[in-house]
C-alpha cells in the first residue's frame, strides 16, 4: 500500500509481463495449480513453470504438507503485453496456515506485469519511543499507468522505494529502478532455506525464514546512488492475516473487488539501523509486512482506502476499510485483525468487524464518505472482539508520505481501551474513547497506548 509525494496524482494498478506460453505443473505435494507464465520459475523438484489460477475459474492452489524445494521467480523489467491473471484465493485445508501456504503468499501474485496491473511487497517499522521515526520500503512491480504515484519517466516496472522519517520532522524519500527482480520462496523441507527478494542493481533486498512457530525477516538497503546504508529486521510469532481470516477449504485473498491483500507479518518486534546521507537512525518498535496486488489499475477500483497497523499495550491491530469506485450504495469492504499477547482474537471481513472513521475539527476533514482533498486530523477505530467486547482507539500523528491531495501516510500514537457491550462502534462519536449507549469501559483494562502507521487514499472528487 504505498506511494510518494514526488509522484503523480490518482492511483493506479499494474499489469505484469507478456503471456508467453502457459506451462503447467503438478505440485510435489498434490493439487494442480495455475501460475505466472512470463515469470520465469525454477525449482530443483519442479522443472516446469508454476501457473497462477485464472481469476474467473477460482481454482485452488497447491495444498498438502510434503516438503518441496523453493521456487525462484524472475520478473523482467519491461512492460509485457497480454492479459495478467491474478491469484485471489488459496487452499486452506486446515485452520492454521502451513509453511508452504505462507511461501505462496510471499510469491508474485500476477502472471505478468502489463501496463494495467500492480503487485508489491511492503515493509515498515515505527519507533516505540518516538513514532516520528520510521522506515518504509516497498518493492514495486508496476507502471505509473497502473499506480500513478510511481515515477512516469521510468521504463522499468521494477522500482525499489524508500521512505525514512526522523524525529526532527525531516522525511527522506527516493527510489531506484531495477534491471531485474528475483523472488525466492522459503523452503519447506526443514533445511532453513530463506525466502529472498532482490531488485537487482538497486541495493534493495529482503530475506525471510519461516518455521512452524515464527518468521524472521530482514530488509536491507545499500545504495550509493541514494547514499543510504542500513537494514531493519522483523521477528514475529504471528501467522499471516488473510482478508477474511482462514476459512474452511478455500480462503479469499480479495479484500475488495479486484484488490488482493495479505498481511504476511501483521505485527513484529522490529529493529532498525540505517544511515541516510550521513544521518544515522537507530530504534526499535512495531514492524509490519504485507502485499497488495490487482489485475486492473488502482484508479479504476478505488474510491477510498483506509489502512493501518499498530501496537497498543498487549494488543496488535491491523485495519482495512475500503469503498469501491462508482458504487452508489457505498458498500464498505473491511478487514479486521486483533491479537493479544500473540494470540489472535479477531480476524474477519464481516461488515461489523471494524469501523474506521476520520476525525477532524475543521471543514470537511471528518466527512464520510470522504472526497479527494479531505485531510483528517486522525481516525477513530472500533474493533469487534465478540464476547470480549470492543477495542476502541484513536490514531493521530505526523504525515510521512503522500501527495497532499489523494494520498497520505501518517505515523504517530494510537490510544485505546476495551469496552463491553453490544454496540461500542458509534460512528457519530468523534472522541471514540467515550463509551456509546449500552457499553462501558472494562475496568481491568487501563488506557493503552503505542505506535502506529496508517494511510488514506481518496480518489473520488
Amino acid at each position: 500500500m504505498r506511494p510518494s509525494t514526488q509522484l503523480q496524482s490518482p492511483t493506479g494498478v499494474w499489469f505484469l509481463s507478456q503471456l508467453i506460453h502457459m506451462l503447467s505443473i503438478t505440485c510435489a505435494y498434490g493439487t494442480h495449480i495455475n501460475a505466472p507464465p512470463s515469470l520465469k520459475v525454477s525449482s530443483e523438484s519442479a522443472p516446469e513453470l508454476e501457473t497462477l489460477s485464472n481469476p474467473e475459474s477460482k481454482s485452488t492452489l497447491c495444498t498438502g504438507t510434503a516438503s518441496r524445494d523453493p521456487k525462484i521467480f524472475t520478473i523482467p523489467p519491461k512492460v509485457q503485453n497480454g492479459v495478467a491473471d491474478a491469484r485471489f484465493n488459496m487452499s486452506t485445508p486446515t485452520p492454521q496456515l502451513s509453511v508452504e501456504s505462507v511461501s505462496i503468499l510471499d510469491a508474485p501474485q500476477l502472471s505478468m506485469i502489463n501496463s494495467s496491473v500492480f503487485d508489491w511487497w511492503y515493509f515498515d517499522i515505527v519507533s516505540t519511543n518516538d513514532p516520528r521515526e520510521t522506515v518504509t520500503v516497498t518493492f514495486f512491480t508496476s507502471t505509473a499507468n497502473a499506480f500513478p504515484w510511481l515515477p512516469t519517466n521510468e521504463s522499468s516496472v521494477l522500482i525499489a522505494y524508500l521512505w525514512v522519517s526522523f524525529s526532527n520532522g525531516t522525511v527522506f524519500e527516493d527510489y531506484v529502478p531495477a534491471t531485474i527482480a528475483t523472488v525466492q520462496e522459503p523452503g519447506t523441507d526443514g533445511t532453513g532455506i530463506s525466502g529472498v527478494g532482490n531488485w537487482s542493481s538497486t541495493g534493495f533486498s529482503w530475506t525471510s525464514t519461516n518455521t512452524d512457530s515464527s518468521r524472521y525477516t530482514k530488509v536491507m538497503v545499500s545504495s550509493d546512488k541514494l547514499q543510504v546504508l542500513g537494514e531493519f529486521s522483523l521477528t514475529s510469532t504471528l501467522e499471516p492475516h488473510l482478508p477474511c481470516g482462514v476459512t474452511a477449504n478455500i480462503s479469499t485473498l480479495e479484500v475488495a473487488p479486484h484488490v488482493g491483500w495479505a498481511a504476511l507479518v501483521p505485527d513484529a518486534a522490529g529493529s532498525a539501523d540505517i544511515t541516510v546521507v550521513g544521518s544515522r537512525l537507530q530504534f526499535q518498535g512495531p514492524a509490519y509486512h504485507d502485499k497488495n496486488w490487482s489485475d486492473r489499475p488502482f484508479v479504476a477500483s478505488v474510491s477510498s482506502w483506509y489502512w493501518g497497523h499498530g501496537q497498543l499495550g498487549s494488543y496488535s491491530v491491523v485495519w482495512f476499510s475500503y469503498l469501491a469506485l462508482n458504487d452508489p450504495q457505498h458498500r464498505e469492504y473491511v478487514s479486521s485483525y486483533v491479537a493479544r499477547n500473540g494470540t489472535v482474537i479477531a480476524s474477519s471481513c464481516q461488515t461489523d468487524s471494524v469501523r474506521v472513521r476520520p476525525i477532524g475539527s475543521s471543514g470537511t476533514s471528518a466527512r464520510y464518505p470522504p472526497k479527494a482533498g479531505d485531510v483528517p486530523d486522525g481516525f477513530h477505530l472500533a474493533f469487534n472482539l465478540g464476547a470480549d467486547g470492543w477495542l476502541r482507539a484513536n490514531v493521530s500523528g505526523t504525515r510521512i508520505a503522500g501527495d497532499g491531495e489523494y494520498y497520505f501516510r501518517w505515523a504517530g500514537h494510537i490510544t485505546g481501551e476495551i469496552y463491553e457491550g453490544s454496540s461500542a462502534a458509534n460512528e457519530q462519536d468523534s472522541s471514540c474513547l467515550q463509551a456509546s449507549e449500552g457499553g462501558s469501559i472494562v475496568t481491568d483494562e487501563p488506557m493503552m497506548s503505542g505506535s502506529a502507521i496508517w494511510e488514506q487514499f481518496v480518489l473520488e472528487e
